[in-house]
C-alpha cells in the first residue's frame, strides 16, 4: 500500500548502483529507512529527497515493514543550516539525538513539532548553543529522562547547589551526592531553569555567555553519554563555538 507522511531527512547511505538509503523523521510513523532507488543517478528527479534536513511530504510504497520512495513534495529545504559550520553541527546534534534514541517506527509528534522548531529558530539566526540546550532539555523530558535543575531527585530539596550524580543518573544536592558526582555551576543551573519550556520564538530575546552555554550542555553530554551513547555531533558542537 501507498502511504503518505511529513518527514525530515536525518541521513542518507550509499545502496547498491544508484540507490540510497535514507533515514528519515516522519509525522505518523516516527524514524524510518526508506529505499529511494535510482536517485544516486545525474538525471534523477528525487535526489534532493535524500539530501540532509530535507522537509518534505513524502509518498511511500510499504510492504510489511520495507519502505521505498515514490515521490516527495518538498516543503523546506533547510538548506542554509550548511552555509556556517557551527549552525550545522547545531543541527547535526538535534538529527542525531533522534537518530540515537528514538525508536524505529514510533511515532512522537511532540518531539517531530520540537525538531522542526529548533532547525527553523537555526534557520532564524538564533544562537545554535542555545537552540540546542533547549531541545535536549525538551527531548530528555519527552522520552522520560527529565533533568531537574530546582531540586534534589534523592531527598527533593530545592538547592542552589547541585551535583551531577552519575551513579545515580540525576543531579542532586550536597548531603546527597556519591562521591564521584561532580559539581554544576549555578550559572549553568540558571540557564537551565530559564530555557526549560521557553517557547523558540522568545530565545532570540537571551544572551547567555558562551561559557554558560558550554558548561550546561557539558553537563546534558555527561548525563546522555552515561545513560545512553555519546551525542557526538554535540561534542565538536562545544570545541568549534
Amino acid at each position: 500500500m501507498d502511504v503518505t507522511t511529513k518527514a525530515l531527512a536525518l541521513k542518507a547511505t550509499d545502496y547498491k548502483e544508484n540507490d540510497k538509503l535514507i533515514l528519515l523523521y516522519s509525522l505518523e510513523y516516527g524514524k524510518i529507512t526508506v529505499h529511494g532507488k535510482g536517485i544516486r543517478k545525474s538525471s534523477a528527479k528525487l535526489k534532493f529527497a535524500a539530501d540532509q534536513f530535507c522537509f518534505g511530504q513524502y509518498e511511500l510504497a510499504k510492504i510489511d515493514d520495507r519502505y521505498t520512495l515514490k515521490t516527495c513534495d518538498q516543503l523546506e529545504s533547510f538548506f542554509a543550516l550548511r552555509e556556517d559550520v557551527v549552525t550545522y553541527y547545531a543541527a547535526c546534534t538535534v538529527a542525531e539525538c533522534l537518530m540515537n534514541y528514538t525508536e524505529e517506527g514510533q511515532s512522537e509528534p511532540q518531539v517531530f513539532v520540537e525538531t522542526l522548531k529548533a532547525l527553523q529558530a537555526l534557520i532564524n539566526g538564533v544562537e545554535p548553543l542555545t537552540v540546542v540546550l533547549r531541545f535536549i532539555l525538551k527531548f530528555l523530558e519527552l522520552q522520560g529522562f527529565k533533568l531537574e535543575f530546582d531540586r534534589c531527585s534523592v531527598c527533593g530539596q530545592k538547592s542552589r547547589k547541585l551535583f551531577l550524580d552519575l551513579q545515580r543518573g540525576s543531579l542532586v544536592c550536597d548531603a546527597c551526592r556519591s562521591v564521584d558526582s561532580s559539581p554544576v555551576s549555578p550559572r549553568a543551573v540558571a540557564a537551565c531553569q530559564m530555557l526549560d519550556g521557553m517557547p523558540y520564538e522568545k530565545l532570540q530575546n537571551l544572551n547567555f555567555s558562551l561559557d554558560i552555554l558550554k558548561d550546561a550542555l557539558h553537563v546534558c553530554y555527561r548525563y546522555v553519554s552515561h545513560s545512553f551513547s555519546p551525542l557526538r555531533s554535540l561534542n565538536e558542537l562545544t570545541n568549534l563555538a
